[in-house]
């Protein structure tokens, strides 16, 4: 499995999980607030999680300017190429 795979699953886990989301319409395209139904709360316990998972800095200030799970995606993964290349 690649990484953006993993990375995923481990976030819409999180979102089934919390926010209740519809695994059936979950996709990068999804809206955090709109489809899901994100609070503040969630998102910066999702950010907590995929950093001690992946051991990367996600700040809460530009997590919070995310809104999608691509977009969530997309970060993660930049997150963790600069960690990696560091």
């Amino acid at each position: 499995m690649s990484l953006r795979t993993d990375l995923y699953a481990d976030i819409t886990g999180f979102l089934l999980a919390k926010c209740d989301a519809d695994p059936d319409e979950l996709s990068v395209e999804s809206d955090l607030y709109d489809d899901i139904g994100i609070d503040s709360l969630d998102l910066v316990a999702m950010a907590q999680t995929l950093q001690g998972a992946y051991g990367i800095s996600m700040d809460d200030e530009r997590i919070g300017s995310l809104r999608t799970v691509g977009d969530v995606l997309d970060f993660a993964i930049s997150k963790i190429e600069i960690t990696a290349i560091a």
